[in-house]
């Protein structure tokens, strides 16, 4: 595992998490888990709505 520094908008507001993610995705597989990993925090936060994804990258 890695961890990857992950950044969201969110109605104007920049949202940054780290979290662990397979060291071995890459491209498209890579951008889905950090996708996946907003829409946890965003849950977790009871955060609603769209978001738009920033940012990405070894921490």
């Amino acid at each position: 595992m890695e961890y990857h520094r992950i950044s969201f908008i969110h109605n104007d507001i920049e949202y940054t998490f780290i979290k662990a993610v397979k060291e071995n995705l890459t491209g498209y597989a890579l951008m889905q888990a950090c996708r996946i990993e907003v829409q946890i925090y965003m849950t977790e936060h009871n955060l609603k709505g769209s978001y738009i994804l920033t940012g990405m990258g070894k921490a």
